[in-house]
């Protein structure tokens, strides 16, 4: 069960993280910055985006190895969805995709996470 919270924690942390840049994308539009600056703070959120996306795989081969520890079924079929919608964010993030369907999944993890882990505590 423990895993389990600490696999949430960390899509939590993901999740901060495409706000964060999405937050970042507004105030772009927002402030009048010079394009230098523009260019600045869309590379630094790229570069943050990147390494949210070697994250999110890191945590995907974890989910992978609860899969193998299951034997209910159930647990198993949710973290298989899980691991899915990791690979899907996961590629999104690799590209800077931080908008509304990353956030959606992000949020789609974290509720699966704990339906299967719920699941697992019956």
């Amino acid at each position: 069960m423990n895993t389990y919270i600490k696999q949430a924690s960390m899509v939590g942390l993901l999740l901060t993280g495409s706000l964060y840049a999405q937050g970042v994308k507004d105030f772009l539009k927002k402030e009048k910055l010079t394009q230098k600056e523009v260019v600045t703070q869309l590379a630094d959120r790229k570069v943050e985006s990147k390494t949210l996306s070697k994250d999110q795989d890191e945590l995907s081969a974890d989910v992978q190895e609860l899969i193998e520890e299951q034997t209910n079924e159930k647990v198993i079929g949710l973290l298989e969805q899980v691991e899915e919608l990791m690979a899907g964010v996961t590629d999104d993030l690799s590209v800077a995709e931080t908008g509304k369907g990353t956030i959606y999944n992000e949020n789609e993890i974290i509720e699966k996470i704990f339906e299967a882990a719920k699941e697992k505590s019956k």
